[in-house]
């Protein structure tokens, strides 16, 4: 027979654990949801699409058609040359002429279009050249449409004489416009150049959950391109992607049906491996690391892909064929160790790789007479 001490201590004992449990309980959904938040949201920093321009931050000085002052800036001051935007105008820069402690005046190459004057608010572009072939660089162009399982996607044809087309790949929330400073080079080689749109661009159908895939779906878009051009008069293909169109074009070239026709690939700081480039940026940004390896699960989940099926190192054997990398050292955005590691894997005879330090896709910013020097030699032992 048990006596009253014999089953009040037990109780007691339940009665205090049961409490902790249950606040032990909460504390583990809390830590876990806010997991989960905070992943979703980091998530959505990848994958979300978006088409904002960077605002007009920057207020001219003074300007006299051979010069312009600006704020001194990291990127006002950045040597090399690039761009300068304003509602309705463009210029390109050039060397910086004079510097002090709140301005630097920079060399102007051209104005392309509009007038630029003190007051005037302004941007740096690195894309340099403006809207379109024609204005920023006097090429005829006709715009086109390549049919692809979405729709038709929007593109930009520059023609050549030379059957090998070359086609432009810009990268995530971007436009073709940022593959004009390789455009122009490969037109003045005489090749014909399609700088394609792929799903959610503007103008461009969107994808079915209305993310990007990184590379992997937007690859279908680009083999869709290739298919055109081969329809079209082109007998082999040259493909040049641009930060996340580095990815595109590396997923495509794995998946054509016949990856013979592609007779060489480009890249310019191209995302090589997502596993990598998003732990780079989360580090940056002081995510912690269960946050990260959660928002890439979510990323993985809500874009229906496989980051290792994006790591471009796991099948460095398929890329049996001519390639050049632009790889930026100073590159923020994008891991360029990862793309290091990928030429690494390569036939050394078949490989090329020219290192800047200016920031992601700034090779040719940084110096635009080196890249197309190595641009044209690779063409050239094509």
């Amino acid at each position: 027979m048990k006596t009253p001490l014999d089953t009040e201590a037990p109780a007691r004992r339940r009665r205090w654990l049961r409490p902790v449990v249950i606040a032990l309980s909460v504390l583990l959904v809390l830590a876990l949801g806010g997991l989960g938040a905070a992943g979703w949201y980091f998530s959505g920093e990848v994958i979300n699409v978006t088409h904002e321009d960077d605002p007009y931050g920057l207020t001219v000085a003074a300007a006299d058609g051979a010069t312009v002052t600006l704020p001194l800036t990291d990127d006002t001051e950045r040597p090399g040359t690039w761009g300068l935007q304003w509602e309705g105008g463009q210029a390109v820069l050039g060397d910086v002429l004079a510097s002090d402690d709140a301005t630097v005046t920079r060399a102007i190459e051209t104005v392309l279009v509009g007038d630029l004057a003190a007051g005037t608010k302004a941007r740096i572009d690195k894309w340099t050249f403006g809207e379109d072939p024609k204005t920023g660089l006097g090429l005829d162009y006709e715009d086109v449409q390549v049919p692809a399982d979405l729709g038709d996607m929007p593109a930009w044809f520059v023609p050549g004489a030379s059957d090998t087309w070359v086609i432009t790949v810009h990268g995530r929330n971007a436009a073709p416009a940022e593959t004009l400073r390789g455009m122009g080079l490969y037109a003045a080689s005489g090749h014909p150049v399609l700088a394609v749109t792929y799903r959610n661009d503007e103008g461009a159908p969107k994808a079915p959950n209305g993310m990007h895939s990184l590379g992997a779906h937007e690859s279908e878009d680009l083999i869709a391109a290739v298919d055109y051009a081969l329809a079209n008069g082109a007998q082999s293909v040259i493909l040049h992607g641009w930060s996340m169109g580095g990815a595109v074009v590396a997923t495509a070239y794995r998946h054509l049906d016949d990856p013979s026709v592609v007779k060489g690939l480009v890249f310019d700081s191209p995302v090589m491996d997502w596993n990598s480039t998003l732990d780079m940026q989360a580090a940056d940004r002081d995510v912690i690391d269960p946050i990260t390896w959660a928002a890439k699960r979510i990323v993985e989940f809500r874009a229906d892909i496989d980051f290792d099926d994006l790591d471009q190192r796991n099948f460095a054997a398929d890329f049996d064929l001519p390639v050049l990398l632009f790889v930026d050292t100073a590159d923020k955005t994008v891991d360029h160790t990862a793309t290091l590691d990928f030429a690494s894997m390569l036939d050394p005879a078949q490989t090329t790789v020219m290192e800047t330090a200016s920031g992601h896709c700034a090779s040719w910013n940084e110096d635009p007479a080196a890249y197309a020097a190595t641009l044209e030699s690779y063409l050239a032992a094509l």
